[in-house]
Order: C-alpha cells, then structure tokens, then sequence
C-alpha cells in the first residue's frame, strides 16, 4: 500500500470519527426559535434596569 494512500484513508477515517462525535455532542435545540429566544435572553440580561430607571 503507498503511503499516500494510507494517509488518505486514515484521513477519511478520521473525518468520519469527527463527523459521528460532533452529531452526538452537540447541543439539540428544543424549537425553531431556540436560538432567537436565548440571544433575547442574554441581551435582556444586560438590558437597563426599567423598574429604577438605571442605566
């Protein structure tokens, strides 16, 4: 076998393994608007406070 065939196939190999660990790692969103919700909530975190009237 070349060597460059075989760095080839442990490169695939590797991609896959990568593929399959992401898929499974990741974090699952629970709606279509998940992410819209939670930047709303981080943004509200850092809001001025309106019941104090702060900034």
């Amino acid at each position: 076998m070349s060597p460059l065939l075989f760095l080839g196939a442990a490169a695939v190999v590797f991609l896959l393994v990568t593929l399959v660990i992401w898929a499974f790692q990741r974090e699952r969103k629970k709606s279509f608007n998940s992410s819209i919700e939670q930047f709303r909530a981080s943004l509200d975190a850092i809001a001025p406070d309106q019941k104090r009237k702060r900034r």
